[in-house]
């Protein structure tokens, strides 16, 4: 059976669905569902958060750091683990998602209520490669070609306004100048290396055999997506931390019921990002699966990219105004791309006072 498919315009009400069935058969639906529409509940010391397999998040559980946090505050953070956490969300299973900046506009959209972000932790880190032996030297090159990809969402975005920006081109699904293949982020540089298709957005922890073996090469020298965007749209390169491929997110309405469970999840996810920034090398070594590393060669390799290329975590979770400022300048690219309609209100950025 393939492991691939081509992308065709599917509304994302669908993804919602698929993601909250995925949920509930799961057992996870056993929990108490999140609100959806009306006045926000109450969330009595309980959080519903949805979010993808993170190693960060699973030192904090076996270092019994998360335990003894929620203990000392008397609020509880439940997890479901999902990559289609977009999906799981908008169907109202959880209270909080961690979902990509440049997604929230979509998220709006589809459940039809005012969310806010009020949480950072990871950059954009995804990459743009090629087979070895390809002449292609960026994403105008690529015109017409299979491009491999996790998401018609997700990191396809911001690509996508790259695509539009750089060589007016479209290369959102059912485009027609590039051929979208979707597959698990784990299979995507795979798919490159056997000639399924002629480029990849990809997340290098989830590439690492290609890419250190050399059968597949990154352009742009390797930069993620937001070492790009700070080199061609910001005033400082070196302010790499936009746009944010997970930020915190929920219904405005749940973060103003409840302050208190909002600010401790961003209290405990800032504990995180410094667990990583102490313990980085620990924390490859400890999940590597979470990296697809498996032998040690492949822990070096990665430990070498976030040391030496791109570390994508933040280094604070809290949001700040200067921060939301520069962030919020992406959704005028995102206007003037096409990405979102001009009537888009602005997002709602929520800045909570640290701990």
């Amino acid at each position: 059976m393939s492991t691939h498919r081509i992308i065709r315009p599917t509304p994302l009400r669908m993804v919602a669905v698929a993601g909250a069935i995925a949920l509930l058969v799961s057992g996870c639906g056993s929990r108490p569902a999140a609100s959806q529409g009306g006045e926000a509940k109450d969330a009595n010391g309980v959080v519903n958060m949805v979010m993808a397999p993170d190693p960060v998040w699973k030192w904090m559980e076996h270092q019994g750091i998360k335990q003894k946090m929620e203990e000392e505050a008397g609020i509880q953070i439940l997890t479901s683990s999902s990559w289609d956490e977009f999906g799981v969300y908008a169907g109202g299973h959880a209270d909080v998602v961690s979902a990509a900046s440049y997604e929230v506009p979509d998220l709006e959209k589809q459940t039809g209520e005012k969310t806010t972000i009020f949480g950072k932790f990871n950059s954009d880190r995804s990459i743009l490669a090629v087979p070895a032996d390809s002449s292609a030297k960026n994403i105008c090159d690529l015109k017409g070609k299979k491009i491999v990809t996790h998401s018609a969402v997700s990191i396809t975005i911001m690509w996508g306004i790259y695509a539009r920006k750089f060589c007016d081109l479209d290369l959102r699904a059912g485009g027609g100048d590039f051929k979208l293949v979707v597959t698990d982020p784990q299979n995507a540089a795979g798919l490159i290396q056997r000639g399924d298709v002629d480029a990849g957005l990809l997340l290098p922890d989830f590439s690492i055999k290609q890419l250190s073996g050399g059968a597949i090469k990154p352009l742009y020298d390797s930069k993620s997506v937001s070492q790009i965007y700070a080199e061609k749209f910001l005033s400082d390169p070196k302010d790499d931390t936009h746009p944010q491929n997970n930020v915190f997110v929920a219904r405005k309405a749940w973060v103003d019921k409840n302050p208190k469970e909002a600010a401790f999840l961003i209290k405990i996810w800032d504990r995180g990002v410094q667990e990583w920034a102490k313990h980085r090398d620990e924390i490859i070594k400890a999940y590597p699966e979470d990296f697809a590393a498996e032998t040690p060669a492949e822990k070096a390799f990665i430990q070498d990219w976030v040391a030496n290329k791109y570390d994508w975590f933040v280094e604070s979770a809290y949001l700040d105004q200067a921060w939301v400022d520069t962030e919020t300048k992406l959704f005028e690219l995102m206007k003037e791309t096409g990405y979102v309609g001009k009537d888009t209100p602005a997002l709602n950025f929520t800045i909570l006072p640290k701990a």
